[in-house]
């Protein structure tokens, strides 16, 4: 039953695919005229209905659109409205009416709509099945070509070889052809044409290569296109060996294979991890709560966790459980595992669970997704800029990572209205932060002008330094040890009635000890530790239970938590409304693949953290009687950021 399911989900994705080409071809070659003047009144609604019917794919309708735009028009405009007309005649499959357009279009054009005349009666050929008198006419015509005469001529160059039975020249035309596209559409449309030609000209073996790594590569696909399921799997993934960065892998063959999966959840899940590694604690919160959520879930009995230690090597990890026919890959966890493993991803979808370094292209099927700082310090920026603040400070680690975080706010906060008007950074080892926190509050100026007017006066002057008025919020990165520090020196400074809000890594779960010196202080972490509902207080407390010694890895156990319960939006795109409610907060997908996180607030207060639902309390009591004055929060939107670990 299950090779049954491949085969017919093989059979409708081939038809998709040709479908699909038809159609990218008319988008990547469609011209709109640039040699004909604007329209206004009539005209211009005429030409606006003509687009729509293209937007809409009513070809039909757009070539008659065309044709009355050319009655109404002259010279080399009204060449360009006839081809218009011919093009989508062709698309309609009216390939009587197309020639009759570009036979009157032929007696005023100019060289180059020639050009492009010649290029569509060549088309008409092929469309009609008659290869080499395609190519015949391509042939013929006034060498160079246009840029879009070229493109155009490339792709029916291409199709003309494969119904020729010339696959080799027929791959190489249009490998050369993707050199010339710029948006993904087109060359994902152009891959496309070239595995839809290799179908009509099936091989049982490779075809002979011919120097030209990525010709080769498509070369080395002919025996796999009469193939399905778990064997196409495993024989693209050997391909993939040879040719890792081959520009079919992450795009075409990735969406075959996505076409294929018949199932709403996967029957083999693998769960990379760093077991045996400096970070086997995070990787074992992890792993706890992905196995938790699949014995609680509805596809516990039908579904198995194969895990992967990928601490000998994440690569090799990746690879075998591609290879031990894992239907959805989770992992791995860290950030350098994650760059090592997105070379090779493409053929089984996978949720990383961590951000790569470095923004990449999109693969379709590869997700990551981290707890990450920059998500908190967004959360902030936005929060407080509801609240009505304008000027802020940054105040962070004096490090690459304090500095990323700092630019995720001030990008977040300036978007919104607000302005980082000064930053700083500190040294995190240091216990005394006076010199950078007085610098920040302008203190050291005040300080200055004191001595000037001593100086200048010669007699006493009572002083009492004052801090800078221009801000309404201060924004903080620092661990929990560094806070109990920071945080009184900031009050120390005069800075205690200013709104001040800090990432999650302030507060330490698993301390549970009242912070006094906290108190007042504004921070975003997720639901797991500051809103949780009743069943994520069952889950968790649980856990708790059976390892009380671990309460300060919650948000790496609701991590795994989230990523299981992902897969099912991820692996067969179920239509599941984002964001999603996780215990690592709304997550939600942008365009990149990356899931990102909307996360609640909370308030220190006399302590403890207390989660925001409304206004927080104004002026929370402290050990010296000062507070913060607090913002009301608002959660924003989901936004981008980078892993913590």
């Amino acid at each position: 039953m299950i090779e049954m399911q491949f085969t017919g989900g093989l059979r409708r994705a081939a038809t998709t695919i040709l479908l699909l080409a038809l159609v990218g071809f008319a988008a990547c070659t469609s011209v709109t005229p640039s040699t004909r003047p604007p329209l206004s009144g009539g005209g211009a609604n005429l030409e606006a209905r003509a687009k729509s019917a293209v937007e809409a794919r009513n070809y039909s309708a757009a070539a008659d659109l065309y044709a009355q735009l050319a009655a109404g028009a002259a010279g080399a405009a009204r060449v360009d409205y006839l081809l218009e007309a011919a093009r989508y005649a062709v698309e309609a499959g009216d390939r009587p009416v197309a020639r009759r357009r570009l036979n009157d279009a032929r007696v005023s054009a100019t060289p180059a709509q020639q050009q492009r005349i010649s290029v569509l009666l060549a088309r008409l050929e092929l469309a009609e099945r008659r290869p080499q008198p395609a190519l015949d006419i391509l042939n013929a015509i006034p060498q160079p070509l246009g840029d879009v005469a070229r493109i155009d001529a490339a792709a029916i160059r291409g199709q003309a070889l494969f119904q020729l039975g010339r696959p080799i020249e027929a791959v190489r035309v249009l490998a050369e052809r993707e050199v010339w596209l710029n948006d993904a559409a087109s060359i994902l449309a152009n891959q496309r044409m070239i595995w839809d030609g290799l179908r009509q000209t099936p091989s049982t073996t490779a075809l002979a290569p011919v120097g030209d790594k990525t010709v080769d590569g498509w070369l080395a696909l002919a025996p796999l296109v009469a193939t399905s399921g778990q064997e196409l799997r495993r024989a693209l993934l050997t391909w993939r060996q040879t040719y890792t960065d081959h520009p079919a892998a992450g795009g075409l063959l990735a969406e075959l294979l996505a076409a294929q999966r018949g199932a709403a959840w996967p029957a083999h899940i693998a769960l990379l991890l760093p077991l045996s590694s400096p970070q086997r604690a995070f990787a074992l919160a992890v792993r706890d709560g992905f196995m938790a959520a699949h014995l609680r879930g509805p596809h516990g009995e039908g579904t198995t966790v194969r895990i992967y230690d990928t601490a000998q090597g994440s690569q090799q990890a990746y690879l075998r459980a591609q290879l031990d026919g894992a239907d959805f890959i989770v992992g791995p966890l860290l950030k350098p595992e994650v760059d090592q493993v997105i070379a090779q991803a493409g053929f089984v979808p996978t949720l990383a669970l961590n951000f790569a370094t470095k923004e990449g292209t999109f693969l379709r099927s590869f997700y990551q997704f981290a707890l990450a700082p920059e998500d908190e310090a967004r959360t902030i920026a936005a929060t407080a800029a509801a609240s009505g603040a304008k000027n802020a400070l940054a105040f962070v680690p004096s490090n690459g990572r304090g500095y990323q975080i700092r630019d995720a706010f001030r990008a977040e906060f300036e978007a919104r209205g607000g302005q980082l008007v000064d930053a700083s950074g500190y040294d995190p080892s240091l216990q005394d932060f006076s010199k950078p926190i007085a610098s920040l509050l302008n203190i050291m100026r005040s300080e200055q002008r004191y001595r000037r007017l001593a100086a200048n006066l010669g007699v006493p002057v009572q002083f009492e330094p004052r801090r800078r008025q221009d801000v309404d919020m201060i924004f903080i990165m620092a661990d929990a040890r560094t806070a109990r520090l920071l945080v009184p020196q900031l009050r120390f400074y005069s800075a205690g009635d200013i709104p001040t809000y800090s990432t999650a890594d302030i507060f330490d779960p698993a301390n549970t000890r009242r912070t006094t010196d906290l108190n007042g202080l504004i921070f975003a972490d997720t639901p797991a530790l500051l809103a949780p509902d009743d069943t994520v207080t069952k889950i968790t407390s649980e856990w708790i239970s059976f390892w009380p010694q671990r309460v300060g890895q919650l948000r790496l156990y609701g991590m795994g938590i989230d990523a299981y319960n992902l897969i099912g939006s991820l692996y067969a795109a179920d239509g599941r409304a984002w964001p999603v409610r996780g215990l690592s907060g709304d997550l939600s997908l942008d365009n990149h693949g990356r899931i990102h996180r909307t996360l609640p607030l909370a308030q220190f207060r006399n302590g403890q953290p207390v989660a925001i639902d409304g206004p927080p309390a104004v002026g929370s009591s402290s050990s010296n009687g000062q507070g913060f004055a607090p913002a009301i929060p608002e959660l924003p939107p989901s936004l981008a950021g980078a892993g913590r670990r």
